[in-house]
């Protein structure tokens, strides 16, 4: 099936919005990258590159990356001085994830004299009335913070930070893995369909109902990959942080950048060969739905525990030709039937009930 590429302009232009954003809540030629997503979320490793191409396009130069868990303060003050600490965007702002909103809440007390930007994320809180001053939502530092910049991908999302951090430059800005541009397939399709399915804190259970089906199911982290490499790379990782310190920073920080950045490509080139097998793909992430748009996959979306992908679609793709929505899964089953009759591939799926 070829499918012509209908939102190219749509990506475009969504990786312009957000570089035009970013370097000016920036006002700085160089900063430092702080929370690399060192796991095997495809779409946390599509933000990552996206936002390491936006900042090269952008002459923006990153001296300093850390993972949620490495931060070396010493090391960031050498490598970093005084310049603006841009934090890793995407989907866990809030009391979901907590480890990643404590690395926040550190960053903001250890750096009080510092612009911090915060890269575009979708907010939840579990517990919508927490967020007084009194910090019972986990953000007291980042409250307090006198120059942060909040940037969210979603209007509830930018509601919730105005209400929750009333002093902070907040802003709605698109999601950083449109910046990677259009991408290739890297064979042809074998299957109709695929289905890809959260099995985590935010699945609400579509896995089951199309696996009951004999339908194809997968995520991210299960699909074809070479682990000795990851493993490898991760030792590089391990073994670089115990010597890195102020004085050694100057040579580990671009070791530590390139095996970032080599991990994150492996893990979109696995996420990458895995959609090419689908003419059409179902899924309740995100970024299955930003890497079906980046693919020219057609594709139906159902919506995680929250609604982050409708919130998502709402403020930024909801005019993509490629793109389906369903609020169940027979109704995904009938969407992925239309788009394979609407793009010329076989109608091999059965329904899900």
């Amino acid at each position: 099936m070829t499918v012509t590429r209908s939102d190219a302009a749509l990506v475009h232009r969504l990786g312009t919005a957000w570089q035009d954003a970013v370097t000016a809540a920036l006002g700085s030629e160089r900063a430092a990258l702080l929370d690399f997503p060192g796991h095997k979320n495809v779409g946390d490793s599509l933000i990552w590159l996206g936002e390491r191409a936006l900042l090269a396009r952008a002459g923006v130069g990153v001296d300093y990356a850390c993972e949620h868990h490495s931060l070396v303060p010493a090391a960031l003050r050498a490598r970093n001085g005084s310049r603006p600490l841009m934090l890793h965007g995407g989907g866990n702002f809030g009391d979901v994830w907590p480890d990643y909103q404590r690395f926040r809440e550190d960053v903001a007390r250890r750096f009080p004299r510092q612009r911090i930007v915060q890269l575009p994320q979708s907010i939840w809180y579990s517990d919508s009335a927490a967020g007084d001053d009194t910090g019972s939502d986990g953000s007291r530092a980042l409250r307090a913070h006198p120059d942060l910049h909040l940037m969210v991908r979603d209007r509830r999302s930018l509601d919730e930070a105005r209400r929750r951090f009333p002093d902070a430059a907040v802003g709605l800005v698109p999601d950083a893995a449109f910046g990677l541009g259009p991408l290739e397939r890297t064979a042809p399709a074998e299957v109709d369909v695929l289905c890809l399915m959260r099995d985590d804190r935010e699945g609400v259970g579509h896995a089951a109902t199309f696996r009951a089906a004999g339908l194809p199911v997968t995520d991210w982290g299960r699909h074809a990959f070479d682990h000795r490499a990851w493993r490898l790379k991760r030792r590089t990782i391990g073994a670089v942080r115990r010597v890195e310190t102020a004085a050694t920073s100057r040579l580990t920080q671009p070791v530590l950048r390139a095996t970032y950045d080599a991990m994150a490509r492996q893990n979109l080139q696995a996420g990458v060969r895995t959609f090419s097998r689908a003419r059409v793909i179902v899924t309740d992430r995100l970024h299955g739905h930003v890497l079906c748009l980046l693919l020219g996959i057609p594709h139906v979306v159902l919506d995680n525990s929250y609604g982050k992908i409708a919130d998502f679609r709402e403020a930024w793709t909801s005019e993509s030709v490629l793109t389906r929505t369903a609020s169940g899964a027979d109704e995904a089953v009938d969407a992925a039937r239309e788009l394979l009759r609407e793009f010329g591939g076989a109608e091999q799926v059965r329904a899900a009930g």
